[in-house]
């Protein structure tokens, strides 16, 4: 059938209607518009002025209308398209498409229920950000610039790049991610590039989120696991080549080089290389740091003093299992955590307008001045995360920065003060147990978490769990357990008692354990703070 023919037999002219470029001192709202709140943001407006795509929908003013002092010039009405109207008016365009509708402008009844209609989501759905993407990233095949979508649609270039990544994602990944019971965004679909065709990695991903976390913290838990487990490959692989023996976990009678060099005098652990029974292994909660042994030192000349028997002792109970593999969990879970809320302090510190809590906060944190602030404050910009949270701004500009923002720059050396000592000490991991003290106590944290809480910030489970003042019992719901890493059993170090002061203090004649004075809960010597490593 030919285009004539179309035209002849099937096509026919709506009454009433015509469309028309209309110039906006023209036009003005309907008088009667139900829309309270135009919610204009940038790249709707921008979106606008680029590319006008959807006509708005307008009747002729009535002619016995009493116009008001400055609404003279105005002829139409509209009906649909509010929105668009406040938008092209505030990016001053000359005109916009329109629709006259004559017919609708005898039916005062029927402009009201356009605007239900026109508006209601009851009769509109947008896309998902699956469709977006698949959108953008078609129209970037058909040979649509970055820069024309960016037009166009009004986002960055950082969500232009998001979508074609997402657009970009095999069908098998979107199928995986569609599945998963979570509310997808572009930015969140993106982060699933790296995991794109991997089975194992998304369905870690999937059993994650199905817990309830937000998938930015679910994808750096995964990413730094693995990270963690390939550079242990890496590191055995390494040490058995160099004809080392590498064992699961301390052979039973066996001895670290710390514990010799505490027990036996003139023992030398650089020197150990060469002795028969060297090797290494590496700790559940460490798997990147080999710690050597020697597994029968009597045999081979390192004899120490045999400890006491103590009076009742006995294997530790499976409880207390248990609480040392939370203990695994939690200190994975404060790093990853650690990851993600930088990354939205950062985001929060580069906006140009401080939200209305932020004064307040800062002027009580410089009253109170509470042990984050007393120890670091002073010494925030040395730290190396002031450039990653602040992007390294100048003071000097400070002078210069709209009154709006002023409130973020009095922030940033706070908040760099409390991420430094959240994460930077080796006992920062403390902050998240309630049985032990770090360099931000609970209570300070908690604040700290709040007001990121109450500012936009969406807590992951351990941080949840500080803000609630509760104790953290891991990020899969209670009736699952710990059973997430398998890998995380308790090693023999663990299971010195905790309250065996005297094995600490003592020295090697009040040894009680083979690791009697490793600290589990620092993972390294009593002594020095440094275990020997399997270089040793």
């Amino acid at each position: 059938m030919s285009t004539t023919t179309v035209a002849e037999t099937d096509l026919g002219e709506a009454e009433g209607l015509r469309l028309v470029r209309i110039p906006l001192k023209f036009l003005d709202h309907h008088p009667d518009n139900v829309r309270s709140d135009f919610a204009l943001t940038e790249a709707f407006c921008q979106s606008l002025a680029a590319e006008q795509q959807v006509p708005v929908h307008v009747i002729p003013i009535p002619a016995d209308h009493q116009r008001a002092e400055g609404e003279e010039d105005y002829r139409f009405w509209v009906t649909k398209g509010n929105r668009r109207l406040a938008a092209a008016r505030s990016k001053e365009l000359p005109d916009l498409l329109c629709l006259i509708d004559l017919a609708k402008a005898g039916d005062r009844a029927g402009q009201f229920i356009d605007m239900v209609v026109e508006n209601d989501d009851d009769y509109r759905r947008g896309l998902t950000a699956f469709e977006q993407a698949q959108a953008l990233f078609e129209a970037h095949q058909a040979g649509a610039s970055r820069t024309r979508l960016q037009q166009v649609t009004g986002r960055n270039r950082r969500q232009i790049g998001e979508a074609l990544t997402v657009g970009g994602l095999s069908a098998q990944t979107r199928q995986v991610a569609g599945q998963m019971d979570y509310e997808w965004t572009l930015e969140d679909l993106a982060l699933l590039a790296e995991f794109d065709g991997d089975e194992e990695g998304l369905a870690e991903i999937h059993e994650r989120l199905r817990w309830g976390g937000k998938v930015r913290y679910v994808v750096e838990r995964v990413r730094t696991e693995r990270a963690e487990a390939a550079e242990q490959a890496r590191l055995r692989a390494e040490l058995e080549q160099a004809g080392i023996t590498v064992t699961e976990q301390l052979p039973p009678g066996a001895l670290t080089l710390a514990r010799l060099a505490d027990a036996v005098h003139g023992f030398d652990p650089d020197t150990h290389t060469t002795c028969a029974g060297h090797g290494v292994y590496f700790r559940s909660w460490d798997k990147t740091g080999p710690v050597a042994y020697c597994t029968t030192p009597d045999q081979h000349g390192h004899a120490a003093p045999a400890p006491p028997v103590e009076a009742g002792s006995t294997e530790p109970a499976k409880g207390d299992d248990l609480e040392r593999r939370l203990v695994i969990e939690g200190n994975r879970a404060w790093k990853a955590s650690a990851v993600v809320r930088q990354e939205w302090v950062a985001a929060l510190l580069a906006r140009s307008t401080a939200p209305r809590p932020v004064l307040a906060w800062v002027a009580r944190q410089l009253v109170e001045m509470p042990a984050p602030l007393r120890d670091k404050l002073t010494a925030a910009r040395h730290s190396p995360l002031w450039a990653t949270l602040t992007g390294n701004f100048s003071v000097d500009s400070a002078a210069s920065v709209r009154p709006g923002r002023l409130p973020l720059l009095a922030l940033a050396p706070i908040v760099v003060a409390y991420e430094h000592q959240m994460t930077v000490p080796d006992t920062a991991r403390y902050t998240w147990r309630q049985d032990r003290s770090g360099p931000v106590g609970r209570t300070d944290a908690q604040g700290y978490l709040s007001l990121l809480a109450e500012l936009g910030y969406s807590p992951t489970p351990i941080e949840q769990a500080i803000i609630d003042g509760l104790p953290y019992r891991g990020d899969a719901p209670a009736d699952e357990g710990l059973e997430l890493d398998p890998s995380a059993e308790a090693a023999s170090v663990d299971e010195r008692p905790q309250d065996n002061d005297a094995a600490q203090a003592g020295g090697s004649e009040h040894a009680t354990h083979v690791d009697a004075w490793v600290d589990p809960e620092t993972d390294c010597d009593a002594d020095d703070g440094t275990p020997y490593s399997a270089a040793a």
